[in-house]
């Protein structure tokens, strides 16, 4: 894949361009990453990844991606393999709701240096240890867990990676999924 900038006019000043050993200017990569998954989402895990990891059929659970304009976002959900029982079930007893979809989010965060991405994330460590009670290894540089809102936080270089996922029963049984969609959504970043 080949990379081509050119100069543009703009409105503020461009960024100074700094290049590697190999001569390729890392600002206008940094630049390329930042924008990169802007209305591509969707792309960070597919919906045949998704069938692959969670061992369904798509067309049959009926499994929807949407992302968000102008974001680098995506929503997936599906029913769960026993949808029909959870809705017989949920019009009996509507004190014991069962959920019937799952759901997915993906999204990529970034923060435009590997420095503030890290304050970042340490600030969500300090301030938001009651949301993100776990911290998580081999993800990453440092990975963060919460529970009560089904989320995995993965800092990679100057970016988050937030995996958002429902599709347990017991919330925290959603990590092991979560961790497994993260590890293929970094190797993409």
């Amino acid at each position: 894949m080949a990379f081509i900038f050119g100069n543009c006019k703009q409105d503020k000043p461009a960024a100074v361009s700094q290049t590697d050993a190999w001569g390729i200017d890392t600002v206008a990569i940094r630049e390329f990453r930042k924008n990169h998954w802007k209305d591509h989402g969707c792309d960070l895990i597919t919906q045949e990844e998704i069938q692959k990891i969670f061992n369904i059929d798509g067309k049959a659970l009926s499994l929807n991606s949407r992302p968000l304009p102008n974001q680098a976002f995506c929503l997936h959900t599906w029913n769960r393999p026993d949808w029909k029982e959870r809705e017989a079930h949920n019009e009996k007893d509507a004190n014991n709701f069962l959920p019937t979809r799952n759901s997915l989010v993906v999204q990529v965060f970034h923060y435009g240096t590997g420095v503030h991405s890290s304050q970042q994330f340490e600030n969500l460590k300090r301030d938001r240890r009651d949301t993100y009670e776990e911290s998580v290894s081999g993800l990453g540089d440092d990975a963060l867990w919460g529970t009560t809102i089904v989320t995995l936080l993965v800092k990679k270089g100057d970016s988050v990676l937030s995996i958002t996922l429902d599709a347990m029963d017991n919330p925290h049984d959603n990590l092991p999924k979560a961790k497994e969609v993260a590890q293929l959504a970094l190797l993409k970043l």
